[in-house]
């Protein structure tokens, strides 16, 4: 069972998984081809096996050790599954350096998501009305921040990605909020407050918000086509199969909502400093504070089930430009913590996949994310 069904089918589930992602993403993005990932990169590169690896092994050793416990000891437990999957956490250092940070901490934010919702089914604890829409709106403030005032506390994919779905230039958005004549963040002194530049192609703060929330719905409705089908196709797709005519339906009518949340968003941050610096003269943090708190108010476009995904989608970002806030501004501690980073996310990541397992093995805590679900019954398997 550990080596056929954990070690090889897992493995072949892992390689699966980030080949089809890669190659449809590639497909999607126009980057398939010379200027991009080529075919056999993605079939053949290291990083597809190492991931697949990675995958394999965390599930054997799951199995491996929670077999173990109960011939050894003759019972069962909760706390072995709790035992076993933390050890099997461990794999994770088979994958890519580069990328565990950011897995563990996506993992962590989503199980312990997972574990407040049984929590709150079960009555253990008291549930925080609008919970989902204020921690939504909390996480905006320190992204919105990192963009406007100080882009390298995100990660470049990330700050091209918003960028891009903001249609704003980094440059001239960093010649309006911050200085001209230097990489500052602020003006310096001497330096004279002008009109925004981001949109100087349309001087009218006004005219230009309104065009571009039109222009947003076209650069949302592209990111948020994969987003809406490629879980349904990787994980369900007899579903697809079974009623195509309904399946296209129900896509459509979520594209287009998650589309109108998310062009309200950017147009909300852009529109908000547009007005508070006309009104000041002046571009202070607190204007791109108040924009994340303002533009994180529209998740409640969305549909209430996808404002939980949004919300453990963006806590991971906004937990991680606070970590790079404290290494770039804390000089005195980022020795000590970047040391200790790579300990924390590898902990991090066993202590989800602890939780997760744990989770799944009481019988009356059967409230779990329907995405955590899939990809864990994809590398577990159903049965454990």
């Amino acid at each position: 069972n550990a080596v056929y069904k954990g070690l090889f089918r897992s493995f072949a589930a892992g390689y699966m998984f980030k080949t089809l992602l890669a190659f449809l993403g590639a497909i999607l993005s126009g980057k398939l081809g010379r200027k991009g990932r080529t075919v056999k990169e993605i079939f053949w590169g290291q990083d597809a096996l190492r991931f697949a690896q990675f995958i394999g092994v965390m599930s054997f050793l799951y199995k491996a050790v929670l077999c173990s416990l109960r011939r050894n000891l003759n019972k069962t437990s909760l706390g072995f599954h709790f035992i076993a999957g933390f050890i099997s956490g461990s794999a994770i250092l088979l994958d890519d350096p580069s990328r565990r940070g950011n897995i563990a901490l996506y993992c962590l934010v989503r199980s312990l998501a997972d574990l407040y919702n049984n929590l709150k089914a079960t009555n253990s604890i008291r549930k925080i009305p609008q919970g989902n829409a204020l921690v939504f709106a909390a996480s905006q403030v320190p992204i919105v921040y990192a963009f406007v005032k100080c882009p390298d506390l995100l990660p470049r994919g990330y700050f091209n990605w918003i960028r891009k779905m903001g249609n704003i230039s980094a440059q001239k958005l960093r010649r309006t909020v911050g200085s001209r004549i230097s990489d500052s963040m602020h003006r310096l002194e001497g330096e004279s407050w002008e009109p925004c530049e981001f949109h100087d192609n349309n001087p009218s703060c006004t005219v230009y918000n309104v065009k571009d929330w039109f222009g947003g719905l076209g650069r949302a409705s592209r990111i948020y086509i994969p987003v809406h089908i490629l879980p349904t196709v990787l994980f369900n797709p007899m579903k697809i199969v079974k009623a195509p005519l309904s399946f296209l339906s129900d896509k459509s009518q979520k594209v287009i909502r998650s589309a109108v949340f998310l062009t309200t968003y950017q147009t909300n941050v852009k529109a908000v400093h547009c007005l508070l610096r006309n009104m000041l003269r002046d571009d202070p943090s607190i204007t791109s504070v108040f924009a994340g708190l303002v533009s994180g108010l529209s998740i409640y476009i969305e549909h209430p089930k996808r404002r939980t995904e949004l919300t453990l989608y963006t806590l991971p970002r906004a937990l991680e430009v606070c970590f790079n806030y404290i290494v770039k501004f804390h000089s005195s501690q980022a020795p000590i913590v970047k040391k200790i980073a790579p300990i924390l996310s590898l902990l991090a990541f066993q202590t989800a996949i602890a939780l997760w397992m744990t989770i799944q093995a009481k019988p009356e805590w059967k409230k779990l994310n329907s995405l955590n679900r899939s990809g864990l019954r994809a590398v577990f398997g159903s049965r454990r």
